[in-house]
């Protein structure tokens, strides 16, 4: 019935509507406040790390005891690794600056992606005591070194003695990827035994904006007992402190593209914090049980800090080699989880063959198409069916304009007679969806289309196109609202559509018609700032779409022919 033809469209409608709201461009906003952080070792019973403001005004914690232990010459220790570089200064022994070797800011110049950048953004370890006494390392604290370069070859080892017969080792090494092994170990020279817990931080500073991100998490993320953990800053924000406690797993605070995030060793217990401490400062915290170190022995902790690009083959690679379970989630998959790693891998090896990830796109979509084929061609069988009988519906409509009852009748009546399901081409379009969802996943979230370029003037695949029609690529010397700034890509996937819109059959209903005909102008107009690669990826779609309805077509009016002239052979 008309009814059925009309309620396909509008369910096509919500779709592509979901599509937008899934998928939305994010804006992101931070801030870079400076803050003063305090001691991670304090000897409160929690690991203070706030700002001068946050500690004078709260009044749970104690002082911090002016630590006398002899100081020894500060020293910067280089990281000098295949895939990563930086520094670690021999105070404070802090993770705040490293660079990707592969990776630029920019696609047009040579700066390295800064992974903490210049916000208050850090990861350290350390030790906690419930003994006041005792004197620990802190962010003040100068570690003896053995050595001031930091390769895979060369890991290096700094030690602090704490003048009461405590001496604190930490061993860091860096493999060829993204990974640091760091062991923690304290030597108990004194004549008492002491209790210790091993501790980490992960402190940063996103100021009081904290846009969530429309299609993508980011933000405060960890794996425990086998489950994933979003630990949005609204909800930190609401509750102040959310906290887990597992054994192995992983816990840190992702980006669109880069994670930072501290990998236990798999058979270790330990709990973990999440903490606002308000001004937009935040502290993903973690410590290891409770340990004796008696007199004359030693005790130690290994784990491992992953700071780098997520990229689905390196943090597979970890998962096997240390033991951590679903690494891979740091990536958005989605719901779609079944079907978006596949793809994501499909896109990482489309890259490495070919080179170009634009023809990539172009190669996966034909792929895609090809494998969907069956489907859509039922569906556009469907439609095409729909279409020629367009005539008759509409006769039927002027007959029975007053009697909706037995205008339903007729159409169902005519339907029967030419043997036509009015909700046959819809079925097979819902079974596409799920894919081409996760597609469009796998084209947002994924780090191979970060500065990929294509031709012409997409250098970057992972912004929006450039080549503003409007202001003619900016020779006309106009600032245009982000609406308006609409580009050669954004404007060929809206025609494209318009054209796949009309090779189908046209709505009845008058505003359904108007509706159907601004969609494509809609579309443009508010696709227009997403990522290139999913434009581009949309425009080909529609133009791979667009064939196969033609080639359909023109296979049905031949067969349509054929039979017509059989049935008049056979008559005469």
């Amino acid at each position: 019935m008309q009814e059925d033809q009309e309620q396909k469209r509008n369910v096509m409608l919500f779709f592509a509507i979901s599509l937008i709201v899934m998928l939305g461009y994010p804006y992101v906003f931070k801030s870079s406040t400076p803050v003063q952080v305090s001691d991670l070792n304090n000897q409160s019973q929690e690991i203070s790390t706030i700002s001068s403001e946050a500690q004078s005004s709260d009044t749970r914690l104690a002082s911090r005891r002016e630590n006398t232990v002899p100081q020894a010459e500060v020293k910067t220790i280089k990281i000098r690794a295949p895939r990563i570089s930086g520094t670690i200064s021999t105070k404070g022994l802090k993770f705040s600056d490293v660079n990707l070797n592969d990776y630029t800011q920019e696609y047009d110049n040579q700066d390295k992606v800064s992974i903490f950048g210049k916000e208050n953004y850090f990861a350290v370890s350390g030790w906690k005591s419930d003994d006041n006494s005792i004197v620990l390392p802190n962010e003040n604290s100068c570690w003896e070194t053995d050595g001031t370069k930091l390769t895979p070859e060369s890991p290096i080892t700094l030690t602090w003695d704490n003048g009461s017969g405590l001496i604190f080792t930490k061993k860091i090494s860096v493999d060829e990827n993204f990974v640091f092994t760091i062991t923690d170990e304290v030597k108990n020279n004194g004549a008492e035994a002491v209790r210790l817990k091993n501790t980490t931080l992960i402190y940063r500073e996103v100021g009081k904006d904290k846009s969530e991100s429309i299609g993508f998490y980011h933000g405060p993320i960890g794996y425990f007992d086998g489950k994933l953990r979003e630990v949005g800053y609204d909800d930190i924000d609401k509750k102040k402190e959310i906290s887990y406690k597992s054994k192995g797993g992983w816990f840190g605070i992702t980006d669109k593209y880069w994670l930072v995030s501290f990998i236990p060793e798999h058979n270790s217990s330990y709990s973990v914090n999440y903490k606002s401490l308000g001004n937009g400062n935040y502290a993903v915290e973690s410590s290891e049980d409770w340990s004796v170190v008696n007199p004359s022995s030693k005790f130690s902790k290994d784990y491992h800090l992953f700071i780098g690009a997520k990229e689905i083959n390196t943090l597979d690679m970890y998962e096997e080699k240390l033991n951590v379970p679903h690494l891979d989630l740091v990536i958005d998959f989605g719901y779609l989880y079944i079907l978006t790693k596949p793809l994501l891998y499909a896109m990482s090896y489309v890259k490495d063959l070919i080179g170009n990830m634009g023809f990539g796109i172009l190669l996966i979509t034909l792929l895609l198409k090809l494998l969907l084929f069956p489907l859509a061609n039922k569906a556009y069988r469907s439609m095409n069916r729909m279409k020629t009988i367009q005539p008759k519906v509409k006769a039927l409509q002027a007959k029975y304009a007053g009697d909706q009852m037995k205008l339903g009748q007729a159409v169902s009546e005519l339907y029967r007679k030419e043997k036509i399901n009015p909700m046959g081409g819809c079925l097979p379009m819902f079974l596409q969806w799920p894919i081409l969802f996760a597609l469009y996943k796998v084209l947002y979230i994924s780090i191979e289309m970060r500065q990929a370029p294509f031709i012409w003037w997409i250098h970057d695949l992972s912004v929006a196109d450039p080549w503003s029609i409007l202001n003619l690529g900016g020779l006309i010397p106009v600032t245009l609202p982000g609406f308006l700034q609409i580009g050669i890509w954004p404007l060929l996937m809206g025609l494209s559509m318009w054209v796949q819109q009309k090779m189908g059959p046209a709505p009845a209903d008058p505003s359904q018609a108007k509706m159907m005909m601004i969609m494509p102008i809609m579309f443009t107009l508010m696709f227009s700032r997403l990522p290139s690669g999913l434009i581009i990826y949309w425009t080909f779609s529609n133009l791979f779409a667009i064939a196969q309805q033609y080639v359909i077509r023109k296979v049905d009016e031949k067969n349509a022919l054929a039979k017509s002239e059989s049935k008049a052979g056979a008559k005469s």
